[in-house]
């Protein structure tokens, strides 16, 4: 029988196509054999450890304040891809030993349950030749700084499969995160003064030197004749970091004044001078600064201070305070405007 070329090649590509719109579904992950199963992928690493901020698909929601992490469950087999649902639970037991062993850092601590949310389900589905799920733990950032310095470990499992059967050696994990690491991912580094939070401070027993803290959040240091007056504020700081303090300062001429700013770990007092850390920043006349008009930067019109960049060796509370005294704060006083507290790094 004689064939024509073109003929052949029609056939040859109506097999093709044949061929291509035949093609086997197929499942990626374990495939049991015979049985069918469901399981966590991640469960074949060593001791089941997910490192969350590298294989978790870390999601920031910054309305609801949570770092959310993505734990895979998948459904191993070609066949049979009807939906299904599995129980959600947490499991710590391993934790332990896994710190005693070393697998896990010795400072790795348990999230409590107020720290986190976690569904008691999670469907299964078929999406893109793969049955999988998605479980999603969603860790509260906030209750995240009372880590600082540690690790965090969170054993999670999965039972009950409303269908196939559960592969009991690849039912769990453990997500665990550096918490410094975690922050420094989700917080964003914007400026953390709040302008309702300042305290004025009372130095000297009269009140000769005034601070007054205005509702557009600048601040004014006026007066003078022997007065010490000064503000300050709270913030919360995370160990070894840096924060950097600036603000623009304005004033017509000093006379006999000092103006200083101190970061430091010691709660201020009332009627009580306060100096612990050391000047970070000042004007001081005496030195050669803020005896004429000066509108900048502090960082930049200063003549005294350590420096506006600081970091503290443990997390905790520091405190602001920026203070001002002498005989004459100059006409109009000093205004604070812009003030600005962040980390940098």
């Amino acid at each position: 029988m004689k064939i024509h070329i073109s003929s052949m090649l029609k056939w040859t590509a109506c097999l093709v196509l044949t061929i291509a719109s035949c093609k086997q579904e197929y499942l990626e992950g374990v495939k049991s054999n015979p049985a069918v199963k469901v399981y966590l992928p991640q469960a074949e690493k060593p001791n089941g450890l997910v490192d969350a901020l590298v294989d978790g698909k870390l999601l920031v929601d910054s309305v609801a304040g949570t770092a959310n992490f993505s734990v895979l469950v998948y459904r191993g087999g070609e066949s049979n891809f009807d939906a299904l649902t599995v129980d959600v639970g947490i499991d710590n037991t391993a934790i332990a030993g896994l710190i005693t062993s070393g697998a896990l850092p010795a400072n790795t601590v348990i999230l409590d349950p107020a720290d986190y949310t976690l569904p008691s389900k999670d469907s299964v589905t078929l999406n893109n030749n793969i049955m999988k799920g998605a479980i999603i733990p969603k860790i509260k950032i906030a209750s995240m700084t009372k880590y600082g310095g540690k690790t965090a470990a969170l054993g999670i499992k999965i039972a009950n499969s409303s269908k196939q059967a559960i592969n009991t050696d690849m039912n769990k994990v453990i997500i665990y995160f550096n918490v410094d690491q975690l922050l420094d991912a989700v917080t964003p580094k914007t400026n953390m003064v709040d302008k309702t939070k300042w305290t004025v401070l009372k130095i000297a027993s009269n009140d000769n030197v005034t601070f007054k803290v205005n509702d557009d959040g600048s601040i004014l240091a006026s007066g003078g004749s022997g007065g010490h007056q000064g503000v300050y504020q709270p913030f919360e700081v995370r160990a070894n970091k840096q924060y950097k303090i600036d603000f623009n300062v304005q004033g017509q001429g000093a006379t006999n004044t000092w103006f200083e700013v101190y970061l430091s770990t010691l709660q201020p007092t009332q009627n009580k001078d306060y100096s612990d850390g050391g000047i970070r920043m000042a004007l001081n006349t005496w030195t050669g600064c803020g005896n004429t008009p000066f509108n900048g930067l502090l960082s930049a019109v200063k003549c005294a201070g350590s420096g506006n960049v600081v970091s503290f060796p443990n997390a905790g509370t520091v405190w602001l305070v920026i203070k001002s005294g002498g005989d004459n704060l100059g006409t109009g006083g000093i205004k604070l405007t812009n003030i600005d507290f962040r980390r940098v790094n």
